[in-house]
């Protein structure tokens, strides 16, 4: 729990759950081991309503330090002018994804601190227009928490947080992003040519990683990740700070 009044303020992503995958009213979910990892690395969380418009998300940024953009179902490229979602799909619904997407846009235009986990990589990506594969034809390497190794890119901003040698993670996903667009680049890659992470040289700190780091929360590279971003995350805030000392209060 961090106790010092310079604690980074940072947003988190939540999954709307809704049928037809889900019965019963509409409600908001989120799992606590992302609140857990940015705690124990010092900074305080703040939940999003994914329900937020452009507006109410723009005053949110204006208070947050950085934004967690967490994991979920499945995008809907058919939202973007692309294929309907194939039988293995369990799409999010539109009001969540576009919200995730207007995130993107938001943070990577005011060069604030984001870091997307498995979903929240996707959108990163598909706002980059990266292309999107539905269903992996290694799914079964990926899904329900499966163990495998990647390994980041060499001199990219993940290699020099988590190391150049490949580290174990694990996976929840059975879709991913089929390549990456400028200004993306490539961050990490799975011992199966799998796409795992991205991220954005030209902002301070802008990544996405397809695994769950919050679900290893004692692994070093995850711990590294979570100090990372909310180290960036702290300095965005002193930035800020300096050019309006209002936002303090």
């Amino acid at each position: 729990m961090p106790d010092d009044l310079d604690a980074p303020l940072i947003g988190l992503t939540i999954e709307l759950l809704d049928a037809p995958w889900y019965e019963g009213r509409q409600r908001f979910q989120l799992f606590t081991a992302y609140t857990d990892s940015l705690r124990t690395a010092g900074a305080i969380p703040l939940l999003i309503p994914t329900d937020a418009g452009r507006d109410e998300l723009e005053q949110l940024l204006n208070k947050l330090d950085g934004v967690l953009m967490t994991g979920g179902d499945d995008a809907d490229l058919s939202l973007l002018g692309g294929p309907q979602p194939e039988e293995t799909c369990k799409p999010v619904p539109p009001v969540q994804q576009n919200m995730n997407l207007k995130l993107a846009e938001l943070l990577t235009s005011r060069n604030q601190p984001v870091l997307g986990i498995c979903l929240g990589m996707q959108m990163l990506g598909l706002f980059h227009g990266c292309g999107y594969i539905q269903h992996l034809g290694t799914a079964n390497q990926h899904t329900e928490g499966t163990p495998h190794l990647v390994t980041a890119s060499p001199h990219s901003k993940l290699a020099a947080i988590v190391g150049d040698g490949a580290f174990e993670i694990l996976s929840y996903h059975h879709q991913a992003l089929a390549d990456c667009n400028t200004p993306l680049t490539i961050a990490a890659r799975s011992e199966d040519g799998c796409l795992e992470a991205i991220e954005r040289p030209d902002l301070d700190f802008c990544m996405g990683v397809q695994w769950h780091p919050e679900k290893t929360p004692e692994c070093p590279s995850s711990r590294a990740l979570f100090s990372a971003f909310v180290a960036a995350a702290r300095t965005y805030r002193k930035a800020s700070l300096l050019n309006d000392p209002a936002l303090e209060i």
